[in-house]
């Protein structure tokens, strides 16, 4: 009888272990061999053709099992239909509260937590509820459960977090207030929240909620699980021209949604774009986004990387939103190449390349292609190839196949560098690249008071909730 059930439970493991890592093999043999009640439930799957059995924890170490008997149902089908058999039971919570599941496993959670997913295989897999906590507003970290550190930037660093009222996960950036004095960056991240809190599109991150303790500023997004445009160009080397076609398209949808917002971007490149769910890029930190009176309007900035930085805002004669187009040509050629085509070693030698030079491309970039980047990335803005008339071009004419980054989704598409760290409190921890890699210490920074942390009467109406 125990070998006939070690059997049915080979035959039963997850498709997918390395998503599902609650119990190795021998292990659930053994539970196998020693529970009644469980060799039950796979003789149920055998006599009834039952697809698969959910068990969802209750009270007590003890666990209910939910039937299925279709292979694709969602995750909101299984939280609805927890949520009506918990009802059921005589439980010390509210059933209507449960927004969610844990596991032992943080991208099983996250698949459970998006209700318009198919449902995964989850044999072997014991769902404990979430239950909604009831938090008073306004929104502050407590809101929160902190669950890992993805990435850092110049003055800030972004952690992967839970919220405790929904069941969802997003994005916390979190910038020092110290750090963003020492650094003259007030403008920038007052800018950045008074733009994202006006926009609203698929193609662009979305900014939940923002608030503010009395050393730090928090911004959260949406969590975007395929990690930055960048991570995958690195991985792959270049992209086929299919799918940059693909990915060119959505980016300057996103693009032209911000100009038709007088808004121009100013910092398109692949760090900025991140992969959503569903393996679609969104454009991603606006603070060096700027809001126009018209779209002609000409700015005189020095911003941003300068291997996509228009000739014009090199030698400031003054730029506007053809700026976008022209870093939009260079990226693309960066998504077929897998380098910026002005890329030097020298900073001299780069921004001579920029103002001056032509672009040389590889063989194999087509006629169409090629024609459509020099168009793109005319160093005359007046002559630029720019709004209606880039649909117009040869190169993106008949039927584009839509083609999404494909991403692991049991692994964290982001640099090892933060993934692999322990998630430090907050408070205390690295509060920018510089001190992850050790190159500043709290030590260095110049000597900031207390009081001169919170004077800026912008800041007073930082708090967001969309």
């Amino acid at each position: 009888m125990e070998e006939e059930m070690s059997e049915v439970v080979r035959q039963f493991k997850p498709k997918f272990r390395s998503i599902h890592k609650t119990q190795i093999e021998d292990d659930l043999s053994e539970n196998t061999a020693s529970s009644l009640h469980q060799i039950e439930l796979l003789r149920t799957v055998i006599t009834k053709n039952v697809f698969n059995i959910v068990r969802i924890q209750t009270i007590d170490d003890r666990w209910i099992g939910i039937q299925l008997r279709d292979t694709y149902v969602t995750c909101g089908w299984l939280l609805s239909e927890v949520i009506r058999k918990l009802s059921q039971l005589r439980l010390n919570y509210d059933p209507a509260d449960i927004v969610g599941f844990k596991t032992n496993n943080i991208h099983l959670d996250y698949h459970l937590s998006c209700l318009h997913y198919n449902l995964p295989n989850l044999n072997g897999v014991l769902l404990i509820p979430q239950i909604r906590q009831q938090l008073k507003e306004p929104i502050n970290l407590d809101w929160f459960e902190i669950i890992k550190k993805l990435a850092a930037g110049g003055f800030s660093v972004v952690y992967l977090v839970k919220n405790k009222e929904n069941g969802q996960f997003y994005a916390m950036k979190v910038i020092d207030k110290r750090l963003m004095i020492e650094r003259d960056k007030e403008e920038m991240v007052f800018n950045e929240r008074q733009i994202l809190t006006r926009l609203n599109h698929r193609r662009i991150i979305n900014l939940y909620c923002a608030f503010q303790s009395k050393s730090k500023l928090y911004f959260v997004f949406d969590y975007c699980p395929g990690g930055e445009l960048y991570y995958h160009l690195r991985k792959q080397k270049r992209f086929s021209e299919e799918q940059a076609k693909w990915l060119f398209i959505q980016i300057l949808d996103g693009l032209q949604y911000l100009h038709s917002q007088n808004i121009i971007y100013r910092d398109l490149k692949p760090e900025n774009i991140l992969i959503d769910q569903d393996g679609c890029p969104k454009l991603a930190d606006f603070g060096l986004s700027k809001i126009v009176d018209n779209q002609e309007q000409l700015n005189y900035s020095f911003c941003g990387s300068l291997e996509y930085m228009a000739p014009e805002m090199i030698e400031q004669k003054g730029h506007n939103y053809t700026q976008d187009y022209y870093q939009l040509g260079v990226m693309l050629y960066e998504m077929m190449a897998g380098i910026p085509p002005f890329y030097a070693k020298t900073r001299q030698d780069m921004i001579k390349n920029i103002v001056s030079k032509q672009i040389n491309y590889p063989h194999f970039f087509s006629k169409n292609l090629s024609d459509f980047i020099t168009k793109l990335c005319n160093k005359d803005k007046t002559k630029r190839l720019c709004g209606k008339q880039i649909y117009q071009h040869p190169w993106l004419q008949g039927p584009i196949k839509k083609m999404p980054i494909k991403y692991q989704c049991d692994q964290f598409n982001f640099d090892k560098l933060f993934i692999n760290q322990k998630c430090l409190d907050i408070e205390s921890g690295p509060r920018c690249i510089a001190e992850e890699f050790n190159l500043l210490t709290l030590s260095q920074s110049r000597g900031i008071r207390d009081e001169e942390m919170c004077p800026f009467e912008k800041f007073s109406s930082f708090y967001y909730k969309k």
